[in-house]
């Protein structure tokens, strides 16, 4: 597997620090001295001190929904060459501006659903428990991708017990979450649910198997932008009667899964130094 970084030559480059790390706010993922390579999530931006600046082609920042790119516009307005706009060509909705060296900046979301772009840092840090869904069902292409990654679920001995039932059955969901009661609800929140099992006949850690399981479907999903919400205390005989499950087999959780139609900023957490322990 390979990364990749992008340079451009620029004759002022404590300015253009300057202004991506103090007005784009983007982090220094690199020092180089005469080279500074910044990062925006999967993307490695490098400027390297020179005589003449590159200032031809686009930079693009994009961000996860229109929403988005309209606090991104009320940040940056004085920079903008412009407001947020519809671009039907490409079904993107974006706009325009320059860095002091000239080079085109463009602020964008897609309108449509994109292949996996997030690295893990910004998978395992912006995952949320999603309970408000739209309506449109996930294609079942894109399905099959995010249970491509679960493929890649660890196991105990590598004996692989899991398995994921997508439940389209609307019955189904309901008399689950009859069941449940209200801390059920999210799963009627999306168009289906998905329940995630690990075989009790074929390997001795079915709970630990299933629990890694469910964590793999929920990052698997949050890559292909889509939203996921872990419900507990499924391991019922009456849940399993009602989704064919054999008794012996362990229900880690049910989970909606869709397009989300919330959003959260990142949540306060504890200090690395308030749950990390040194023997």
């Amino acid at each position: 597997m390979m990364h990749g970084i992008v340079f451009f030559k620029t004759a002022v480059l404590p300015i253009i620090r300057e202004f991506y790390v103090r007005v784009l706010e983007l982090p220094i993922w690199l020092d180089q001295g005469a080279c500074t390579i910044f990062r925006n999530g999967n993307l490695l931006l490098g400027f390297c001190q020179s005589e003449n600046a590159e200032t031809e082609g686009t930079i693009t920042l994009f961000f996860p929904n229109r929403s988005a790119v309209q606090e991104a516009y009320k940040k940056h307005e004085s920079l903008a060459l412009e407001p947020p706009k519809d671009n039907p060509r490409f079904s993107i909705y974006h706009f325009w501006a320059k860095d002091p060296e000239g080079r085109n900046l463009e602020f964008q979301s897609f309108d449509h659903p994109l292949e996996p772009h997030l690295s893990l840092e910004d998978g395992l840090m912006q995952r949320r428990s999603i309970r408000h869904y739209y309506p449109s069902p996930v294609p079942d292409d894109i399905l099959n991708k995010v249970f491509e990654l679960c493929r890649y679920s660890p196991t105990a001995r590598n004996l692989q017990s899991y398995y994921y039932i997508v439940i389209k059955q609307r019955e189904a969901l309901e008399q689950i979450v009859n069941l449940r009661g209200p801390a059920g609800d999210p799963i009627l929140a999306s168009p289906y649910a998905i329940a995630v099992v690990a075989r009790g006949d074929l390997a001795r850690r079915k709970v630990q198997d299933a629990c890694i399981a469910a964590y793999h479907l929920l990052l698997a999903a949050k890559a292909f932008g889509l939203g996921t919400c872990w419900v507990t205390d499924m391991d019922r005989d009456e849940v399993k009667s009602i989704l064919n499950i054999p008794q012996d087999d362990y229900v880690a959780c049910l989970t909606p899964i869709g397009y989300p139609a919330e959003e959260f900023a990142l949540p306060k957490r504890h200090e690395v130094s308030s749950f990390v322990r040194y023997l």
